[in-house]
């Protein structure tokens, strides 16, 4: 039985058919690879990918072989990594291949509007960022695009090297290395191995060049030899403050001003986020747009224009409350970060909602003890959601809640107005539907 030659694929790629993964969503003229998980095995609805008008069915399934419209090949994911590989290599622009524990998302998304100022740049679409998402983003850049950001997401060690070679960006960056997917990492040094892992691979590659945020020890560490472009300190300018309040005559949440080389701080300007991560967030995007030939000022405009989407430190208005919706994702590096920012905003009676951690195992217990401990020194209300903080509230004296559901007869029963709420918890926890309730 012989493979369909990787040569094919691309040839039918170029002949403009779409590729998909997903037969609820397939259109006519698609090429669509079937593919497999633990739950799932894509070979299954080929004849229904067909039936939707797919061009073809690329199935791994040895008894799908020589049907018609079906081209076989011996593992469906790796003929979509190499198919995405063969485009990549082709492309005429710049590859910037991004990942961290923390405000990778927002930045992408910061850099794609900083970029957009002055030249064509695409980037990873909504969370796209593993092992099919990665070569699915390279599959969807057009020819002609100046710029490509990738964003590599991991839960284990070994994940962003194999991203690399898939991707082979030109230029990096970490946002930050925290306490993220620490099951699959095994701990903090095994977040740190894995971050690492985009650094490797760009000091063998000819051109490259890595962007750092000098203030963060742990990344001064990684890209230590390479080609890098530092900023961020005193030392190594350009850094970025965040102001205490928000100056009469500027639209938005939060402002900040800029210190270049001679110290002079330049502003103030206004963005639509809080807390000085967020500041952080904008700063790479600045800087790395600036090195690929963005003007400050053009940089600055696309930051103050960008409007965070998604449940991403979203700030939200109901009839009785004003929400900021930061409930897409949660470690315990982003969780205390949102919890003190939120605590030091000075918001007319503050509550914060919190929300369980995944992906913790071993250290998820004592991660959510540490979080509630922090929760009950700030002059803040706090209520605790799900499983590990449900079990650790009463502890700190804060009010808990086993279940999302919980949480919202509470809402439901007791109402809640006049509050500025933070609503930041895990995926899985859905805490987005309390906004119905707020």
């Amino acid at each position: 039985m012989e493979a369909t030659p990787p040569s094919e694929l691309l040839g039918w790629y170029d002949l403009g058919h779409q590729i998909s993964t997903d037969t609820r969503s397939i259109q006519p003229g698609d090429l669509y690879f079937a593919l497999k998980g633990e739950r799932f095995d894509g070979n299954r609805y080929a004849e229904q990918a067909l039936e939707s008008g797919a061009f073809r069915a690329v199935v791994d399934d040895p008894e799908l072989a020589g049907k018609p419209g079906m081209a076989w090949v011996e593992d469906g994911l790796k003929a979509l990594q190499d198919l995405a590989r063969a485009h990549r290599r082709r492309f005429q622009g710049r590859v910037i291949g991004m990942t961290g524990s923390n405000g990778k998302t927002t930045t992408k998304e910061l850099l794609l509007k900083v970029l957009n100022q002055r030249f064509h740049a695409v980037a990873t679409k909504g969370n796209l960022n593993n092992e099919i998402g990665v070569p699915l983003t390279l599959l969807s850049m057009p020819a002609d695009a100046d710029f490509a950001i990738v964003e590599m997401g991991a839960n284990a060690v070994g994940e962003i090297a194999a991203l690399c070679q898939i991707a082979e960006p030109d230029w990096g960056l970490i946002t930050n290395i925290g306490l993220a997917h620490l099951e699959g990492f095994g701990g903090p040094e095994g977040v740190k191995r894995g971050k690492r892992e985009l650094f490797q691979f760009l000091s063998d590659r000819p051109d490259s060049r890595v962007f750092v945020n000098a203030g963060k020890a742990n990344l001064m560490e990684v890209s230590e030899g390479q080609n890098r472009t530092l900023f961020g300190t005193t030392s190594h300018p350009p850094y970025a403050e965040l102001l205490p309040t928000l100056p009469d005559g500027l639209e938005g949440s939060s402002a900040f001003l800029i210190h270049g080389i001679d110290d002079v701080p330049r502003g103030p300007y206004a963005m639509h986020m809080d807390g000085a991560h967020n500041v952080e967030n904008a700063l790479v995007a600045l800087v790395v747009g600036h090195a690929c030939g963005v003007p400050w000022a053009d940089g600055l405009k696309a930051v103050a224009d960008y409007r965070p989407t998604n449940n991403r430190s979203q700030w939200t208005r109901t009839e009785r409350n004003r929400i900021l919706l930061d409930a897409y994702n949660a470690n315990p590096s982003s969780m205390e970060l949102a919890l003190k920012t939120f605590a030091a905003g000075g918001h007319p009676r503050p509550l914060a909602v919190l929300g369980d951690m995944g992906e913790l195992g071993e250290h998820a217990t004592q991660a959510h003890r540490d979080i509630a401990q922090v929760a009950a020194s700030l002059d803040v209300e706090v209520w605790l959601v799900g499983d590990h903080f449900g079990a650790v509230a009463a502890e700190f004296g804060l009010r808990g809640f086993r279940s999302a559901q919980g949480l919202l007869e509470a809402l439901e029963q007791e109402g809640c107005e006049g509050r500025t709420v933070l609503l930041k918890g895990s995926r899985s926890l859905e805490l987005e539907r309390a906004v119905a309730y707020l």
